[in-house]
């Protein structure tokens, strides 16, 4: 048996002000044949999965080509048409393969393709045609559409947020395709779609942990091959904005219907639990320093890069420089300049800087300090968490500068935190700290919680604010939960 593997994958925000353009995709993974195996074997991601797998089933890898870069804005119809190209060329160059594996996103919006996923999957069923299998790994917040259920045979969103378990969904991608080609199962799939945004909610607890419980007792009755809860990507601007359930059985179109939803009513009804009230900067600093022990991890969520933010805000990282704080850390702050200023000087220095606020105003001015240079670095190191070990992370120059009791990480890259090894890389051992803060939403508790005392999540000013409200939508279906009071299941 033979199988292609491949993908593209992006979260688009479109409340960026810029573009994701092709340089983008280019800078950041841009993979065909050999090398995309050799960038994922080994890896604790979708791809890793699918190489794992299809090496234990005794099934032939045939590699496509992959691009994925940092959630940002829309997808330049430059950069849309060149990965489309370059997907459909490699899988045309490998032709012919039993079945399609692709690792892709759901949240993808391009220039003349707000559904960026169902056109480059309409693209792939064109070419291959109806009889091949098509398995598709995708992120929970994906705003999942009938175009992509319809050019494909079974979607696969991963349950985990933070999405530890992207491996285990590649792996089986592989055993449902080869199921599909040997005749074991023939998938029907059926689409819930919910009027209603939410915000980011870890799956380890209520109410996210609930309904995955709800989708697991269907899967575990005969015929229900998966039962996904799609949180959807809540700041991009579509009409196929939103929450979904996706349901696929072997062969049982009334099971898939019944299955959805039920599973959709569950969301609806436990929509209000969704709600989060966060504190601010200045708060949440009081909260930690009244917490026992440490570390205690503050997340500024409103400004995650994996959520299109700009990864430069300075708000919370104001408020900790008021505050005199001791035994304190920030990894990281994205800006290039002060990097390369850090850099010029050299370790032992002390500089005036301008660290942050480059980006937009909605992020915060930048802080203005003075700062000693206590390291450099390349900005290298590997993923250790149990969300993507392995993965080698890529931040371009670094360094570490102190203010006071106060470790201030700056990268050359806009990118999230996910794990403590971004910290070691600088000589910061979090367990020796009263507080650590971070920009993400949700994934940095792979890598924290096991260290962490007490988890603080923020809400500032950014683009991936939990408010909202503040967004100027223009597109979205209406009414929409939580904004109007008419808002409905669509289930």
């Amino acid at each position: 048996m033979r199988i292609a593997i491949g993908g593209v994958s992006h979260e688009t925000n479109t409340f960026c002000a810029g573009k994701t353009e092709l340089a983008d995709f280019q800078r950041s993974a841009w993979q065909s044949g050999q090398g995309l195996l050799d960038a994922h074997t080994g890896v604790r991601s979708d791809l890793g999965g699918m190489i794992e797998a299809a090496a234990r089933l005794g099934i032939e890898v045939a590699p496509t080509f992959y691009s994925s870069t940092q959630p940002y804005g829309t997808i330049s119809r430059e950069a849309f048409e060149r990965l489309r190209d370059e997907l459909i060329g490699g899988l045309r160059a490998v032709l012919p393969v039993d079945a399609v594996c692709l690792a892709m996103h759901g949240a993808g919006v391009a220039e003349g393709a707000d559904d960026f996923e169902g056109a480059l999957l309409r693209e792939v069923r064109a070419l291959v045609g109806p009889d091949v299998p098509i398995v598709v790994t995708l992120d929970l917040h994906g705003n999942i559409t009938q175009r992509m259920v319809d050019n494909s045979n079974v979607l696969l969103g991963c349950h985990l947020y933070p999405h530890t378990d992207m491996y285990e969904r590649g792996i089986e991608a592989v055993e449902l395709a080869q199921r599909i080609v040997n005749g074991e199962i023939r998938p029907v799939t059926r689409l819930a779609h919910l009027s209603m945004l939410a915000q980011a909610a870890a799956t380890a607890i209520h109410p996210a942990r609930s309904i995955n419980e709800h989708c697991a007792e269907w899967e575990s009755g005969p015929g229900v091959v998966d039962a996904t809860f799609f949180h959807g990507f809540p700041y991009t601007d579509t009409p196929d904005v939103g929450i979904t359930v996706v349901v696929t059985t072997n062969g049982d179109e009334d099971l898939a219907e019944r299955a959805a939803k039920d599973v959709a009513r569950r969301v609806w009804e436990l929509r209000d639990d969704f709600r989060q009230e966060l504190p601010k900067p200045d708060e949440a600093i009081r909260q930690a320093l009244d917490t026992d022990g440490g570390p205690v991890v503050i997340a500024e969520t409103s400004d995650n890069p994996g959520g299109g933010a700009a990864g430069d805000g300075t708000h919370l990282l104001k408020a900790m420089l008021a505050a005199n704080l001791s035994d304190a850390a920030f990894g990281f702050i994205y800006d290039v300049e002060t990097v390369e200023q850090a850099h010029a000087a050299g370790v032992s220095s002390t500089i005036v800087a301008r660290v942050g606020g480059k980006t937009d105003a909605l992020h915060g001015a930048p802080a203005d300090v003075t700062a000693y240079v206590k390291a450099l670095t390349d900005g290298q190191f590997i993923m250790q968490s149990a969300m993507g070990r392995g993965r080698r992370v890529e931040l371009g120059r670094t360094a570490r500068l102190v203010v006071g009791g106060l470790d201030i990480i700056v990268a050359s890259s806009r990118q999230q935190t996910f794990d403590p090894e971004l910290f070691l890389l600088h000589g910061v051992d979090v367990s020796r700290y009263k507080i650590v803060a971070l920009k993400s939403s949700q994934h940095f508790r792979a890598g924290f919680e096991p260290v962490a005392a007490r988890i603080i999540r923020t809400d500032t000013p950014g683009a991936t604010t939990n408010d909202f409200s503040l967004f100027p939508y223009e597109r979205i279906p209406r009414p929409m939960w939580p904004f109007d009071e008419g808002a409905e299941s669509r289930e």
